[in-house]
């Protein structure tokens, strides 16, 4: 009995001290890429609140909108999410339409990269062109400050809170960037996102948020292979 008592007292010490290091893994709350004056940065509202649309597959608690969206039940999409969103130009002369689609992603590690979402964004900018940005994103520091403790705590919600959760696909830790059309076809390059958190609702989430999307785009098409 005495053995069986110690090795439950090890375990649950072990157990304790995993999720305490877990928690505050130094290597899954590092901030992402900050935008430069070369960057073409838009701005935009909540995905959840203030999008054009947004669905997911019923497995969060977030609402959809408008009422009477579609879910994506369907298996192989069921753990994503959707979004139609109005991008503005930094400096209000432009804007632009995005469709993004959201999932976890297989290169989640928790010990050292985080939670990890992919994005997958086809951005259109009037008189421009269109282009595609494909982002990971650790959104770990988000959940770890915000939604755990406010969400299955109940605990108050101590922001606001600026998170640069970009961490890859691309070699520098931001999102990588290909032109489609106009002006961006053939071209390449890398982007980021920054989110300012400035409210949370314990039934909806993210309610006012500032974001921004940044990217920078090769001056010259990239060569045919």
């Amino acid at each position: 009995m005495r053995y069986l008592l110690t090795l439950l007292l090890g375990f649950l010490l072990g157990a304790s001290v995993a999720g305490v290091g877990l928690y505050f893994n130094p290597f899954t709350q590092t901030g992402g890429p900050q935008p430069d004056a070369q960057d073409s940065v838009y701005t935009y509202g909540s995905p959840v609140t203030a999008a054009l649309a947004f669905t997911h597959g019923n497995l969060s608690r977030l609402p959809t909108s408008p009422l009477g969206i579609p879910e994506l039940w369907e298996g192989t999409i069921n753990h994503g999410a959707l979004a139609l969103l109005v991008l503005g130009s930094a400096d209000g002369s432009t804007n632009a339409i995005a469709s993004r689609i959201s999932f976890p992603s297989e290169g989640t590690e928790l010990l050292l990269r985080g939670a990890v979402l992919t994005d997958h964004w086809l951005i259109s900018v009037p008189g421009q062109g269109s282009l595609f940005v494909s982002a990971e994103s650790n959104w770990w520091p988000f959940l770890r400050d915000t939604l755990i403790p406010t969400w299955y705590f109940d605990r108050p919600w101590l922001g606001p809170a600026v998170y640069a959760p970009t961490i890859g696909p691309g070699a520098d830790g931001k999102a990588l960037v290909q032109g489609a059309t106009g002006a961006f076809a053939g071209r390449a390059g890398t982007a980021a996102e920054r989110y300012r958190l400035e409210a949370f609702d314990d039934r909806v989430g993210p309610g006012q948020v500032q974001a921004e999307i940044y990217w920078r785009l090769a001056n010259e098409p990239t060569p045919a292979e």
